[in-house]
């Protein structure tokens, strides 16, 4: 799993900056590509996800069809006039192929200070196992 499981999902999308989400009759909707930072841990594969403005209860992670897909709403904290900005706060989407043999009931994440943190339990099968040697 190791191998395929860091070449599947890290296939990311293209490092476009929004997506375009169109419904029957509304208007499309943008979402940013959050940035996402992945790593391998001998019991998880772990995504980080940079969604700053989105708080938990404003967060959904689904998996469909061996597709995780991690939404965010941020919501703009004003205080003042603005003068100049270079942040940019709004919806957050990005989706990623999983690994196959993945049991999204083994999906668990946690949010804090704005970054969304996934961890995708590796099946037992792919887990490093240490052999014991015997004999003299």
């Amino acid at each position: 799993m190791a191998r395929n499981a860091q070449q599947n999902i890290a296939q990311a999308q293209p490092t476009e900056v929004t997506r375009r989400e169109k419904g029957e009759m509304e208007r499309p909707r943008e979402y940013f590509l959050p940035t996402v930072d992945i790593s391998e841990t001998p019991d998880a594969l772990v995504l980080r996800y940079d969604m700053p403005g989105v708080r938990k209860e404003n967060a959904e992670i689904t998996v469909d069809n061996g597709t995780l897909t991690v939404t965010g709403r941020a919501e703009r904290e004003e205080s003042g006039t603005i003068l100049y900005r270079e942040t940019r706060i709004g919806d957050y989407q990005r989706q990623f192929a999983l690994p196959e043999n993945v049991d999204a009931g083994q999906i668990a994440a946690e949010m804090n200070a704005g970054v969304l943190t996934v961890y995708i339990k590796k099946p037992e099968e792919y887990k490093p196992k240490r052999i014991q040697i015997t004999g003299s």
